[in-house]
């Protein structure tokens, strides 16, 4: 079983430069052969949504499917899917919604925990 990264990703959508880096760095222990997951939750759950990340720049949208091409779990907070009404059809494909006891759960066998 490889060993696990968790990110909490709580940034809006405006603030692309965190948003591609966190990718970025996904992509990097990805690569490495560890499992990841991003967990989606506060301003961040909007960028999950199919008409906000259509308006991403490519560096951005690339990096978001090469990490679920690579098996990153992506997983959107449903407190905060309940929060601003967002619905599961209008998720990126590969976003799942999930309670946050499952990222604590997650959380508690990563090997690391960030939280952007």
């Amino acid at each position: 079983m490889a060993d696990k990264v968790a990110f909490l990703a709580t940034m809006p959508p405006a603030d692309t430069p965190r948003i591609s880096t966190m990718l970025g760095h996904a992509l990097v222990v990805l690569s490495m052969g560890f499992e990841v997951l991003i967990f989606w939750t506060l301003d961040g759950a909007h960028v999950v949504r199919k008409s906000v990340f259509e308006k991403f720049d490519e560096d951005i949208k690339q990096k978001f499917l090469k990490c679920i091409e690579m098996g990153c779990k992506m997983w959107l907070c449903s407190s905060a899917a309940t929060t601003f009404g967002i619905k599961e059809e209008e998720l990126i494909e590969g976003v799942e919604i999930r309670g946050i006891a499952s990222f604590y759960e997650y959380a508690s066998e990563a090997k690391v925990t960030l939280s952007w």
